[in-house]
C-alpha cells in the first residue's frame, strides 16, 4: 500500500497503463473503487499476460480496484524474501467497518515507511538534519502527541543491512581458504623448482635469460591457477542449486542468485591474479642460480638452501594461523546455535498448526467479525484429532508488528516519554492452546465483549517494569489503540501470562498487553490449533471447514510452529554451515601443507637420516626429529592465528548468541584439533623417514 507518487519517485514507468494519479491516493471514489498496478509475475500467472487487462475491474476483499498498469519485470519494491503482488494506494486506508475508526484516523497507529530521494549534492548528513528539524517542529505542534524521531537510512542500508555482516564474513572466509590454498601452490611450485635446478641450470648454460626462465615458471603457475579457476567454476554451476536451498527465505533478491557472466569473469581474473601473485617468488628463486654449482651437484646433498626452507616453512605457519582463525569462528558459530537450539520460546510450538484468514469489511463488520471468528474457533475445536484451537494477532515470531503508548492510572509521566508495550489481540483459550502459562489471575471468556469492562492481559516483564512488587491485578491501563470502542478506555488487568520471545529467539521479551478480540474486533486473524497429530494432516479437513463457513475467503499462511522456529534457526545455521564447511577445508589444506612440508623436507634429508641411522641414532630419535620440525610450525601457526582470532571475532559478535567472541572452550579446543591434525600430517612422513635403509641413502657418496 503506497501513496500515489511512489512510481514516479523511483523513476519506474509501468509496461502497460500508467502510474497512480495524485488524487487516488486520497479516500475512495464514490463507487468505492480503488486503482491497483500489478506486478509483472502476476500479470503473466494470472492474467495470462493479457495486454487489455489495463482498465479490468478485479475483485479484492469484496472491494473493486481497476487496474491502472503492470510493472516492469525487473520492478521489485520493497525488496524483500517474498515479492510483492501489486501495489494500492493508502486510500485503503481511509475505509473502516461502520462504527469504527478507519486505521488513518486512529492516531495511535503507525504502520507507515517514509521513502524519498535525496536532491542532488545533498549529503545524508544534511537529510537528517532538515528531518530532524522537521520533526522537532511536528512535535511541537502536536504537543498532545508522544513525541517522535527520524532516521534517515539509505535504502541500500536497509535492504542488505540484516545479511550484510554475514555474507561479508562468508566473503573474508572465502578469501582465508583461497590464500591457504595458494600458499600450499606456491610451496608446491617452490619444491618443484628446487627439483628443477638442474633443468634451470642446463637451460642457462644454453643462453637463456633470468626473465625467460621466470615466465616459463609464470606460466606454468598461472595454467595450473586457469585449470583450477575452471574446475571451480563447473563446480559453482553445479552447487549453487543446492546453496540457494540452503539460503534463508529472507534474504533479499534471493531469486537473482545465479553463475552469471560476471561470476565467471570474476573466476577467472582472480584464478589469474592468484596464478601470477603466487607464482612470481617461486619463479624468481627457480630463475636464480649458480648453474656452474648446480651441474656439479650430485642431487643428494646433505641439506636444502636455507632460505627455500624457511620460505616454505613460513608459508605452512600461515596455513595453520588461517585455519585456525576460520575454526575458532565456526566454534563460536556452533556454540552460538546450539544455545540457540535451546532457548525457550515462551510457549509449546510442538503440534501447533497456524494459519491465517481476512474478513473483508463490505461483508463482515465489528460483530460479524467478532462473531465469524468465534464460530470457526467452535467447528475447529471439535475436529477429529485437534485438542484446542483459537486466534491470535500478531503471531509470535511471524515477524508482524503492533504496539501502542499506554497511560497506566497512578502512574503519570511526561508525555514526552510515556510508556510503550506490544499489542495483542486473543480469542479466549489462546494462552492454552500454545502453551503460554498463565502465572495470576484469569483467562479471557466469552463473556469480555463490548458490554462488559474492558479487560486486559499482562506479560511478566510489563509487571517487573511497571508494577514492581506490586498485585497487578485490578489496575488500570489504558492502551493508544482504540478498536471496537469511539475513544479508548481504560481496562482492567484481569491476568499476567509468561513472557514470550515476539520478534525472535535473540530478542529479549519486551512488555506485552492482550486484549479480547470481541472488545477490540478486527478483520484480520492468525488461527492456532493444537493437535494431538502431525498437524499438516489436518490442513485439508482444516480448509474445507473454513471453506464451508466462507468459500470466498482466503485461507493463507499455513504453517507450524515448528516450521516458524526452523526459519528463526535457518539464517545462522547457514552461517554455521557453510563456515564450518570452510573451516573444515581450510584445516584440511592445512594439513595437506604440513604433510606436503614434512614429506618434502624428509626426502630432502634422507641422505642426513641415513648418516644418523649408521652412526646408531634410533628410529625414535629420527621419527622425534621429523615430528619436532613439522609441530614446531604448527605450533607457532596455531599461536599467530589465536591472537588473529581474538581480533577479529570481534565482528562475530553480532552474530553471536549466549557466547563471547573470546570463549575460551572453543580457543582450546581448536588449539586441541589442529595439534592433533598436525600430528598424524608430521606422523606419516616421519614414520616413512625411519624406514630409510642407510646403505641406500649412502650408496652414491
Amino acid at each position: 500500500m503506497v501513496s500515489a507518487d511512489l512510481f514516479s519517485l523511483l523513476g519506474v514507468k509501468p509496461i502497460l497503463g500508467r502510474a497512480f494519479l495524485p488524487n487516488e491516493d486520497k479516500l475512495p471514489s464514490a463507487n468505492g473503487g480503488f486503482a491497483i498496478i500489478l506486478s509483472h509475475r502476476l500479470w503473466r500467472q494470472h492474467f495470462n499476460a493479457d495486454p487489455g487487462v489495463v482498465g479490468r475491474t478485479i475483485e479484492i476483499d469484496d472491494r473493486d480496484f481497476t487496474v491502472e498498469g503492470v510493472a516492469p519485470p525487473e520492478f521489485q519494491f520493497p525488496i524483500q524474501g517474498e515479492a510483492v503482488d501489486f501495489w494500492m494506494t493508502v486510500a485503503i486506508y481511509f475505509v473502516s467497518a461502520p462504527g469504527q475508526l478507519s486505521d488513518a484516523e486512529q492516531r495511535g497507529a503507525h504502520f507507515l515507511d517514509v521513502i524519498a530521494r535525496l536532491k542532488p549534492r545533498v549529503s545524508r548528513a544534511e537529510a537528517q538534519a532538515e528531518m530532524s528539524t522537521i520533526v522537532s517542529r511536528l512535535n511541537k505542534q502536536y504537543a498532545g502527541n508522544a513525541p517522535r524521531g527520524v532516521e534517515v537510512v539509505p535504502e541500500n542500508d536497509r535492504v542488505a543491512g540484516p545479511a550484510r555482516p554475514a555474507l561479508l564474513i562468508l566473503l573474508a572466509a572465502v578469501g582465508c581458504v583461497l590464500l591457504i590454498a595458494c600458499a600450499n601452490v606456491a610451496n608446491l611450485m617452490l619444491a618443484r623448482g628446487a627439483s628443477r635446478q638442474k633443468e634451470m641450470a642446463v637451460r642457462a648454460a644454453l643462453g637463456a635469460g633470468r626473465g625467460r626462465m621466470i615466465r616459463q615458471m609464470l606460466t606454468e603457475s598461472v595454467l595450473l591457477a586457469m585449470l583450477g579457476g575452471v574446475l571451480g567454476a563447473g563446480l559453482g554451476l553445479w552447487g549453487i542449486s543446492g546453496l540457494i536451498r540452503l539460503l534463508p527465505v529472507d534474504i533479499p533478491r534471493l531469486a537473482g542468485i545465479r553463475v552469471d557472466s560476471t561470476v565467471l569473469l570474476f573466476a577467472v581474473l582472480v584464478s589469474m591474479l592468484t596464478g601470477i601473485a603466487f607464482g612470481l617468488a617461486p619463479a624468481a628463486q627457480a630463475s636464480k642460480l649458480a648453474f656452474v654449482e648446480s651441474l656439479k651437484e650430485s642431487g643428494h646433498g646433505l641439506s636444502e638452501g636455507l632460505d627455500r626452507s624457511r620460505g616454505r616453512g613460513l608459508l605452512v605457519v600461515a596455513d595453520v594461523a588461517v585455519a585456525a582463525v576460520l575454526l575458532v569462528g565456526s566454534g563460536l558459530l556452533i556454540s552460538s546455535l546450539l544455545r540457540l537450539e535451546r532457548v525457550d520460546p515462551g510457549f509449546n510450538p510442538q503440534h501447533v498448526l497456524t494459519f491465517k484468514m481476512d474478513l473483508p469489511y463490505v461483508r463482515y463488520s465489528g460483530l460479524r467479525q467478532t462473531q465469524f471468528f468465534e464460530r470457526a474457533i467452535e467447528r475447529l475445536s471439535h475436529l477429529p484429532g485437534v485438542l484446542s484451537a483459537s486466534a491470535v494477532l500478531p503471531l509470535p515470531l511471524d515477524g508482524d508488528y503492533a504496539g501502542t503508548f499506554l497511560t497506566i492510572e497512578g502512574q503519570p509521566v511526561a508525555k514526552a516519554n510515556p510508556p510503550r508495550a506490544d499489542y495483542s489481540r486473543v480469542e479466549p483459550g489462546y494462552f492454552g492452546t500454545v502453551g503460554i502459562p498463565l502465572i495470576k489471575g484469569r483467562d479471557f471468556t466469552a463473556a469480555d465483549d463490548l458490554t462488559t469492562t474492558p479487560a486486559i492481559i499482562v506479560n511478566q516483564t510489563f509487571v517487573r517494569r511497571f508494577f514492581p512488587s506490586q498485585d497487578p491485578i485490578g489496575k488500570r491501563i489504558k492502551p493508544g489503540i482504540s478498536n471496537g470502542y469511539k475513544t479508548s478506555p481504560m481496562r482492567e488487568v484481569v491476568g499476567v501470562v509468561g513472557d514470550v520471545r515476539q520478534y525472535g529467539l535473540t530478542s529479549a521479551p519486551g512488555p506485552e498487553v492482550y486484549v479480547p478480540l470481541a472488545q477490540s474486533p478486527l478483520g484480520s486473524m492468525n488461527f492456532v490449533v493444537r493437535t494431538v497429530v502431525d498437524p499438516l494432516t489436518l490442513v485439508g479437513t482444516i480448509r474445507q471447514e473454513m471453506g464451508e463457513m466462507d468459500k470466498n475467503l482466503p485461507f493463507y499462511g499455513v504453517k507450524t510452529f515448528n516450521q516458524y522456529l526452523g526459519e528463526g534457526f535457518a539464517q545462522p545455521r547457514f552461517l554455521t554451515l557453510l563456515l564450518g564447511l570452510f573451516a573444515g577445508l581450510a584445516l584440511a589444506l592445512a594439513a595437506v601443507g604440513v604433510y606436503g612440508l614434512v614429506s618434502y623436507s624428509a626426502r630432502r634429508r634422507a641422505h642426513e637420516i641415513g648418516i644418523r641411522l649408521a652412526l646408531g641414532a634410533e628410529r625414535r630419535d629420527v621419527l622425534r626429529l621429523v615430528v619436532g620440525q613439522g609441530l614446531k610450525l604448527t605450533l607457532m601457526g596455531v599461536v599467530i592465528g589465536t591472537v588473529g582470532a581474538l581480533a577479529l571475532t570481534r565482528f562475530l559478535s553480532s552474530l553471536l548468541y549466549g557466547v563471547k567472541p573470546t570463549d575460551l572452550p572453543t580457543f582450546l579446543a581448536v588449539t586441541l584439533v589442529l595439534i592433533a591434525v598436525a600430528l598424524v600430517a608430521n606422523y606419516i612422513p616421519a614414520r616413512r623417514a625411519t624406514e630409510v635403509d642407510p646403505i641406500v641413502a649412502l650408496r652414491y657418496e
